[in-house]
């Protein structure tokens, strides 16, 4: 399971709402390591209902920045802005649950927040999900359930991902055998900086010859090109 997710830079505009205001304030100070200037933004906002700033809020205590830190209060943060469904706090719970840090160890609501995470958008908890029904950890092994999970954060350009989809087509998990997709989901993982990927890579040499490859890479940048084209 992957660790908390502490602030992730967003390119705020900075409305005429002062709650818009103090989030960009906050991310700017944090920027420039005034971590208490940043708790007194992110405060503010979050004071004013903005879910983005109660994330942050709760990353600063989570960390001791700015603030004392208080694994609680860090808990207590997280679950009010996962409350209004915002995925990154979602995640940050199945963590926190599973670890036992603010809150009394609970793999069972880990699991529930993992979910919810991964069904709000997180493209990490979605991969998590697919390692989870690949492995079959805390559910039953289902390869076809773990490559929809894979497909759904590969959908947000989660390099890991393509990985694992490209290893389920080499071994016939879940789907059809297939080594030039395979190929073409290892290449695709490692031209977007996947180390794990590499030897993965490498041991199609034994397997396909240059033309397959080739045809493997032509089906890699179109797959790319398929999810850009879906963003707009």
């Amino acid at each position: 399971m992957k660790n908390i997710s502490i602030l992730v830079f967003l390119n705020f505009l900075c409305f005429s709402s002062s709650a818009f205001c103090s989030v960009e304030d906050g991310l700017t100070a944090y920027s420039k390591k005034n971590y208490t200037l940043a708790v007194k933004e992110f405060e503010e906002s979050s004071n004013s209902g903005d879910v983005q700033a109660t994330h942050y809020l709760a990353s600063m205590y989570y960390q001791g920045y700015g603030v004392k830190k208080n694994l609680a209060k860090a808990a207590a943060l997280f679950t009010k802005s996962a409350n209004q469904n915002y995925a990154p706090s979602l995640s940050n719970l199945a963590v926190i649950y599973s670890k036992g840090e603010g809150v009394k160890k609970d793999l069972d609501k880990s699991w529930e927040y993992q979910i919810k995470a991964a069904q709000a958008g997180d493209a990490q908890s979605q991969f998590n999900l697919g390692q989870m029904y690949r492995k079959g950890e805390y559910v039953q092994q289902n390869f076809q359930k773990a490559l929809l999970w894979y497909l759904k954060s590969a959908e947000q350009f989660y390099p890991p991902a393509y990985n694992e989809i490209g290893l389920l087509y080499a071994q016939g998990l879940g789907i059809k055998k297939d080594f030039i997709i395979a190929y073409a989901w290892i290449y695709l993982a490692v031209e977007n900086g996947n180390p794990d990927a590499k030897l993965n890579l490498k041991n199609f040499d034994q397997i396909l010859d240059s033309a397959q490859k080739q045809q493997g890479q032509t089906i890699a940048k179109s797959i790319l090109l398929q999810y850009k084209e879906s963003e707009k």
